[in-house]
């Protein structure tokens, strides 16, 4: 009991997500994702503490709200009541929610934890990259993973993500934080470490990951009119994407089709989706069962039976044109709050990083990347 007594539970899920962080899916059993619960415990001790909810996280609830709806509703648009798999992805979506509300009362309590909790957030992204070098060198091809729901992958930092988009953004994250830090205070330390970042991300081959990178660095140059140092990164990326080595693989070229042409084929299945419910979605998130149902037999254990490539396709299936709407103005709420003040341009930076990723993965919503952004947004926001 006294060891009990002694943990700190205002701190203690905010320590155990960032040692989960970087081992990504490779400690996934089935459904379960040890990063899931942590985070659902954090959520739950922050509902029981009653912990105060930060003003711009309070323009998030329309939104929560109307997904809890249309997975309701969802209940008369199958006409059965099995939409559990569906509740899961609400439930993970909510306590994602409350996991920035906890670590801001966390660093609220202590504002010295802001750095301390920023340098945790360069650590996973470090860290992430590289294990993804480690599988590069030892396990490049992680065709034998296509059994498992995974897309093949060869000659590509995927890490243990098992993705390398998803692995390309968190990567994006890190660099955008460690160019910011290299303007406020440059040394060699960070040089390096964003240098390391961007050979990492070109080596992702993520297209997506790359004009995400881009975009992000675009809106540091806005807020920090530092365009000659800043845009000689980007000039560094796009170099190193066209030459980075091929090997004939088709699968990493540069200028590849078929995975544009399967993309668009997925926005088009998605928007079928949502004709079948257009005003308020097929539920939150039952884009599986909505694929068994109107599309043709899919498998749940594959990875992409629950998403979209493009997560603003996602919310306007899922909660349909009201949802979508919600999304936008809450969004457009939230932007106009942060792009005021030039201490939030790190997050906007990011948010703007991420949101132009979504539009080729359902990024928004994969579990890593919420959390990695509701930290982020904990660690900035001044109320």
């Amino acid at each position: 009991m006294d060891i009990i007594k002694k943990i700190k539970l205002d701190s203690v899920f905010l320590f155990l997500f960032f040692v989960i962080f970087p081992f990504g899916q490779i400690i996934r059993i089935g459904l379960f994702q040890p990063i899931d619960v942590v985070i659902g415990l954090a959520a739950i001790y922050t509902i029981i503490a009653k912990l105060k909810i930060p003003k711009i996280f309070r323009l998030m609830i329309p939104f929560l709200c109307i997904a809890g709806f249309s997975w309701l509703f969802s209940i008369f648009v199958f006409h059965r009541i099995d939409v559990s798999y569906g509740l899961l992805y609400l439930l993970r979506l909510i306590v994602y929610y409350f996991f920035g509300i906890y670590t801001w009362n966390f660093i609220k309590k202590k504002p010295a934890n802001k750095k301390l909790i920023l340098d945790s957030l360069l650590v996973v992204s470090f860290v992430s990259a590289l294990f993804g070098w480690i599988q590069y060198f030892i396990y490049p091809d992680i065709k034998p993973f296509f059994i498992f729901g995974w897309d093949m992958h060869l000659f590509r930092l995927v890490g243990t993500f098992l993705d390398p988009t998803f692995l390309g953004l968190i990567i994006v994250f890190g660099l955008l934080l460690f160019i910011h830090r290299c303007i406020s205070s440059c040394n060699w330390n960070n040089v390096l470490a964003t240098i390391f970042l961007l050979v990492s991300l070109a080596f992702t081959y993520s297209r997506a990951s790359y004009l995400a990178f881009i975009a992000g660095v675009l809106v540091i140059v806005y807020f920090n009119k530092k365009f000659k140092k800043i845009l000689w990164v980007i000039g560094g990326l796009i170099l190193m994407a066209l030459l980075l080595p091929t090997a004939k693989n088709h699968s990493i070229e540069i200028f590849r089709t078929f995975s544009a042409i399967a993309r668009i084929e997925n926005y088009q299945t998605t928007l079928e989706i949502f004709s079948k419910s257009p005003v308020f979605g097929v539920g939150y998130n039952n884009m599986c069962l909505a694929y068994q149902t109107f599309i043709g037999p899919q498998s749940y254990s594959s990875h992409a039976c629950s998403g979209s490539d493009s997560s603003l396709l996602l919310i306007l299936a899922t909660t349909g044109a009201i949802g979508f709407m919600m999304f936008i103005s809450s969004a457009w709420k939230i932007g106009a709050i942060l792009i005021r003040d030039s201490r939030y341009k790190i997050l906007v930076s990011c948010i703007i990083a991420l949101l132009i990723h979504s539009l080729f993965s359902n990024s928004m919503f994969y579990a890593w990347v919420m959390g990695y952004v509701a930290v982020l947004f904990a660690v900035v926001l001044k109320e």
